[in-house]
């Protein structure tokens, strides 16, 4: 398995360390390794509702 940018741990910091090197090259290759099961336990899965709420563009409105 190759990547450009190896991410260890899924929680807010490390999604969020994956976004900002997505971001600054588009072209690079972003792997995140998560130790925990997503759907048990594990920080990936709690994070990921306050980056999709909060982080991407156009995911949340005001209005929902």
């Amino acid at each position: 398995m190759k990547t450009n940018v190896l991410v260890i741990g899924g929680g807010t910091a490390g999604t969020m360390a994956a976004i900002k090197a997505k971001q600054a090259n588009p072209d690079t290759e972003v792997l995140i390794l998560e130790k925990a099961n997503i759907r048990h336990s594990g920080a990936i899965a709690m994070s990921m509702d306050g980056v999709n709420t909060a982080v991407i563009p156009g995911n949340s409105t005001p209005e929902q």
